[in-house]
């Protein structure tokens, strides 16, 4: 029984940050830097869902992820949840071949999940949208960066999480290799 509160502990963090993170993305940080685009913080937590969690429990709490997040954006949810399941498998993928716990690789992980994300929103707009997003160079350019630069201490906060919530890490998260 204590180890499925410490479960029910650790999503409702989740959810929290991801409310928090979400929030910080699109007021806060437009009330601090202006028109400086905001990185996307919630395309963090959700790759160290990936990397971190089985695959049945990522799966279901990026869905909980993207619903807050829905609330948040214009992107429709069917391209959103469509973009981060590729980024859940693309992720996998690597991860299976390549994989080494740290901050160092969650970095890289995240500008690779960054420009992946932006490149499907683009594309799958293109292809299923009736009104298509546009391709504005520069300012997914710095989101692609300042999510970058945001994983390393965002990375930091969600492992305190984890161990604050008692939750178990993957065996190749913590070294292991298998």
């Amino acid at each position: 029984m204590p180890r499925l509160r410490f479960n029910f502990l650790n999503l409702f963090l989740i959810g929290l940050v991801a409310l928090i993170l979400c929030g910080l993305q699109t007021t806060f940080w437009f009330q601090i830097f202006g028109g400086l685009p905001a990185p996307l913080f919630w395309l963090n937590l959700v790759l160290y869902l990936v990397l971190f969690r089985k695959h049945f429990e990522s799966i279901l709490t990026i869905y909980f992820v993207a619903l807050i997040l829905h609330s948040f954006t214009a992107l429709p949810l069917g391209i959103l949840l469509f973009s981060l399941l590729i980024i859940f498998g693309l992720v996998s993928f690597v991860k299976k071949r390549v994989f080494w716990p740290g901050s160092k690789y969650f970095f890289m992980a995240s500008l690779g999940a960054s420009v992946t994300f932006h490149l499907l929103c683009y594309f799958l707009s293109r292809w299923l949208d009736v009104n298509p997003t546009s391709f504005n160079f520069f300012q997914r350019f710095f989101e692609i960066v300042f999510t970058a630069i945001s994983s390393v201490p965002l990375y930091w906060a969600f492992s305190w999480i984890d161990r604050f919530s008692n939750k178990k890490t993957l065996p190749e998260s913590a070294g292991a290799h298998g």
